[in-house]
């Protein structure tokens, strides 16, 4: 009876130690993520994720990682300031924050430029839960939203009526249409540091300019 006993309690501690072993390792699957990735110099377009593990619990205090080195250069990272709740990674580049006790995470990335599909990963704990294509208002990378002194409406225009992700702003995964241009012409004249004023970058003369 003794050597059954121990061997009930034997199997009892190997089943609970493997259940603590891969309670707490994000699952994708169960996971919480956007449709699609959107983000804007500014950082008003928040990307939030939900962290759970392969139990469907919340996985608190979570490490998530946006990383876009798989991007071309012409995703713009802003440099990282105090007021950013997220750690910034020049390097890769990437960022980084912390989930909650619920699991959760926001971040208000401060990233313009695209990158085509699966481009732009995230990770939790070293998981990766999704890979994604990147789309900003910031649609030629300079770290400026649509204004009248960069290209950023000459590139999105041009994207109407495709099923080009990297203008997608609304998450549809279907043609970029008047639902993508209304949230596009919404983040104009952005940049990491604040709204833009094209009138103090150059002469009135030569915005008058552009209008002829």
């Amino acid at each position: 009876m003794n050597r059954i006993a121990t061997s009930l309690l034997a199997l009892a501690l190997l089943a609970a130690a493997a259940s603590l072993a891969t309670a707490a390792v994000p699952s994708p699957v169960n996971s919480t993520l956007p449709a699609c990735m959107v983000l804007c110099p500014l950082g008003d377009i928040p990307f939030t994720v939900i962290v759970r593990d392969l139990a469907n619990n919340p996985v608190a205090g979570s490490s998530l990682v946006i990383s876009f080195a798989g991007c071309p250069n012409s995703v713009h990272v802003c440099p990282q300031l105090p007021s950013d709740p997220y750690d910034v990674n020049p390097a890769l580049p990437s960022l980084r924050m912390f989930a909650d006790a619920s699991g959760s995470v926001t971040f208000p990335a401060r990233v313009g430029g695209t990158g085509p599909a699966g481009c732009a990963a995230v990770f939790a704990d070293g998981v990766l839960l999704r890979n994604y294509a990147l789309a900003s208002p910031d649609q030629d990378g300079d770290g400026l939203t649509s204004n009248l002194l960069n290209t950023d409406h000459l590139i999105f225009n041009a994207k109407l009526g495709t099923a080009d992700p990297t203008a997608d702003m609304d998450c549809s995964g279907g043609v970029v249409d008047g639902a993508d241009q209304v949230i596009y012409f919404l983040h104009g004249a952005q940049s990491c540091l604040g709204y833009i004023d094209a009138v103090h970058r150059r002469t009135w003369g030569a915005v008058k300019s552009h209008y002829r």
